[in-house]
């Protein structure tokens, strides 16, 4: 039976006012105070997600079947994610803390950037001119937790685009010398997978997963979760996540388990390796030695992990890297997507709609736009060029050249 230790509870392995504290091996359930919200649709007109097999109540469950109480977890799924519930949860959460507390913060949505701070979108977030009033973003979080939370250490988990801004809530606890770290799906610079694959690595974490004991001691620590998290992301979703920490070390252990994986020196793809296997990329978590040479392979689909078996010579290693920001000399135009435009590479035209792909993110953001949300190379040029044809037209009187302007407007 493993011995189960959250990540988000173990406070003791920290360098804190100059005394380095040794690792406890047990949590206590009693100190952890969690706020988790998931949001998979909104009233505003931002894409949806299935419902189906979420992660975030997996999450909550684990943690209450590790021994959180059910009271100090407050879960926030969809219509019940408003700006006012979130606020509330997280103010009676922290006032809840006290000097023994841990404090876990998850969500699982939308992001954006927003000048210098992150929009993680509530439910009720109006889009527009007024999204600056009524969006939950990182530095309001930063700031009350900064002055309001009472605890040893804070965790701070995003799965979503733009989650690195998560780090903004780890400087501000900084100026306390609270231990905090942030772990996300992706950067603050970046957008993310629309897949649960970085939930599913915390939850494999939490719950002790052996293969997530790269170098088999029989625990799971920080360091380790870091490294499963920024390998799976690269070759299941060709994408980068982020880790920032402030006061915690990467021996800190999340989780013990008293499975031991063997590796065995005459596998040519050792277990927990990333492989290729007919153009889809996966994990080995098992083998057999004997004369065919098997190998069980898990793929991450939108929210489930599916095992295949298949023979040594249908495996490739995974080469997969991650997009270079070059890839953007490739784009043929430019899509907006919430006020900001990203470069994007036209797939296929029809009823002067377009249907584009956005470079540096995967097949899931690939969607069609209309003329209002697309900008070719030198169009910017072509409406100024024209604008000044027709200022110079009406100063010169020249009629047959208003006509030709007008037949000029057509052109996109």
């Amino acid at each position: 039976m493993r011995k189960a230790v959250p990540l988000a509870f173990l406070i003791s392995t920290f360098c804190l006012s100059g005394q380095t504290l040794k690792a406890v091996e047990f949590w206590e359930p009693a100190e952890t105070h969690a706020v988790i919200i998931g949001v998979t649709r909104w009233e505003a007109d931002l894409t949806k997600y299935p419902r189906r097999h979420r992660k975030d109540e997996e999450l909550r469950d684990l943690l209450v079947e590790l021994g959180t109480p059910g009271e100090q977890i407050a879960l926030l799924l969809d219509s019940e994610a408003t700006l006012a519930n979130i606020r509330q949860a997280i103010e009676s959460t922290l006032a809840a803390t006290n000097s023994d507390s841990t404090l876990l913060v998850y969500y699982a949505g939308h992001g954006w950037r927003v000048g210098d701070d992150f929009c993680f979108a509530n439910y009720d977030v109006v889009l527009g001119k007024k999204n600056r009033k009524t969006n939950w973003t990182v530095s309001e979080l930063a700031e009350m937790v900064h002055n309001k939370f009472n605890g040893k250490l804070a965790v701070f988990l995003g799965d979503c685009c733009h989650s690195g801004g998560m780090r903004l809530a780890v400087e501000k606890l900084g100026e306390r010398n609270i231990p905090s770290f942030s772990l996300t799906s992706s950067t603050e610079a970046k957008t993310s997978t629309g897949n649960w694959t970085f939930t599913q690595c915390v939850l494999d974490a939490f719950s002790g997963l052996p293969l997530m004991d790269t170098n088999r001691d029989g625990a799971i620590t920080l360091g380790e979760l870091n490294t499963e998290v920024s390998n799976a992301m690269l070759h299941l979703e060709r994408q980068q996540s982020d880790f920032y920490s402030n006061g915690t070390g990467n021996d800190l252990v999340i989780c013990r388990t008293d499975e031991k994986l063997v590796d065995s020196e005459n596998l040519k793809f050792p277990l927990g390796s990333y492989v290729k296997v007919k153009d889809r990329f996966g994990r080995v978590v098992a083998a057999s030695e004997n004369e065919s040479q098997e190998y069980e392979v898990a793929f991450f689909t939108y929210a489930q992990k599916k095992v295949r078996r298949y023979d040594e010579s249908e495996i490739q290693p995974s080469q997969r890297e991650l997009k270079k920001s070059t890839l953007e000399q490739q784009s043929n135009c430019k899509v907006k997507w919430r006020g900001q435009w990203h470069p994007a590479v036209v797939i296929r035209e029809a009823n002067d709609r377009w249907f584009i792909h956005y470079v540096n993110d995967d097949d899931s953001w690939d969607e069609w736009v209309g003329s209002r949300r697309i900008r070719f190379p030198n169009q910017r040029e072509s409406r100024t060029r024209r604008h000044r044809m027709r200022h110079t037209q009406r100063r010169s009187g020249d009629v047959r050249g208003r006509h030709n302007q007008r037949d000029q407007k057509k052109i996109p």
